[in-house]
């Protein structure tokens, strides 16, 4: 949660001075530097004390040197000298979020015990993006839930179908009746 609060810092200005096109492509080239933390070597390669932040800078540089971009080098000689190399996955998460929100562009999972086809997930895509007035895609994730839970996690939205909670307000609806 810290590292989003300073990941943010550094988001903001990128958004407000850098074009679409620019953007996506930090975005990617960040994203496959923060692949990169995935690995244990280079997680403690960057967390190491006993390597200079020089070369934990230059190691990251090489990695984005195909890009040719001044935009890019600067960016990572400005965390390096901030000591905020280890903040690279934040930011790619959040800068990608961010540009999903710009782009009105989501990302979300559907969760339940029986199997969604991919028709279903599509149409439930289709309906809530219309009704968030978002691209919205989906993808069917097998969980133990008894009915179906919808998670778009960027737009704060959760809708759940329970079989259980239809079951209790259906039998409260009867007896209400009565």
């Amino acid at each position: 949660m810290q590292y989003e609060l300073i990941a943010k810092r550094y988001i903001k200005p990128l958004m407000e001075s850098c074009d679409s096109s620019s953007l996506e492509n930090l975005a990617t080239l960040l994203e496959a530097v923060a692949k990169a933390y995935e690995n244990d070597k280079f997680d403690h390669i960057m967390r190491s004390n006993d390597i200079s932040d020089a070369s934990k800078s230059q190691l990251i540089l090489d990695m984005v040197a195909p890009a040719n971009s001044t935009l890019v080098n600067n960016f990572i000689k400005l965390l390096a000298e901030n000591g905020r190399l280890l903040l690279i996955p934040a930011i790619s998460e959040q800068l990608s979020r961010e540009i999903s929100k710009a782009n009105r562009t989501f990302t979300g999972r559907i969760y339940s015990s029986n199997v969604v086809d991919q028709v279903s997930v599509e149409a439930i895509a289709r309906d809530l993006g219309n009704k968030m007035g978002a691209m919205i895609s989906l993808s069917y994730v097998a969980s133990d839930f008894d009915g179906i839970r919808v998670e778009v996690d960027d737009l704060n939205v959760e809708i759940n179908f329970s079989k259980n909670r239809l079951n209790a307000q259906l039998i409260e609806h009867i007896l209400k009746a009565i």
